[in-house]
């Protein structure tokens, strides 16, 4: 009973769809869309009623009998959003996407906030990459702390400036003070 009702609850997550658009053929078949659902290698007929579906678009495919002609548009929109492959849709709401995104783009505020946004997203990823290059560091001193390697020895080894390692030592001395 237990085991049924938490399969129900599971089954009643919400769907989700994740969609990855790629200028270049993924799986190789030629196709302009893949659909997956979770299903079991071992049990195929058995699916995982998740909610989840996966899409990945090819802006490249080449069985156009397969999908809609709107989708076609749409991809090659997407690999080129110019003015030409826009009116070369037949799509109005491709038009309308494009006529939107030219306001967008025309907007000067829109502009200075994207760029505020894109810088942003730059020092975020900047400082992530500092931290996890820290991080690493900072676990190959503690290795070789442990194998009783001096401050001298490390910085050796680790081709690094003999203070940065001292501060690093000394940081991780503190740090295990603080623990005890």
């Amino acid at each position: 009973m237990n085991q049924r009702r938490s399969l129900k609850e599971f089954n009643l997550l919400n769907e989700v769809l994740i969609v990855m658009i790629t200028p270049f053929d993924l799986f190789g078949y030629g196709l302009y869309r893949y659909t997956f659902q979770m299903k079991c290698e071992e049990v195929p007929e058995l699916k995982l009623d998740d909610g989840a579906t996966r899409i990945f678009l090819n802006t490249r495919g080449e069985h156009p009998e397969l999908v809609s002609p709107e989708l076609i548009e749409l991809l090659k929109y997407m690999e080129h959003s110019t003015d030409e492959v826009s009116g070369s849709c037949e799509s109005k709401r491709i038009q309308e996407m494009h006529r939107r995104v030219c306001q967008i783009k025309a907007s000067e505020k829109t502009e200075v906030k994207y760029m505020q946004t894109w810088e942003e997203k730059i020092l975020i990823k900047q400082e992530g990459i500092a931290e996890g290059e820290k991080r690493l560091l900072v676990s190959q001193i503690q290795k070789k702390l442990a194998k009783n390697y001096s401050a001298e020895q490390i910085s050796e080894i680790l081709e690094i400036d003999i203070s940065k390692v001292e501060n690093i030592v000394e940081e991780i001395q503190n740090e295990k003070a603080v623990e005890e």
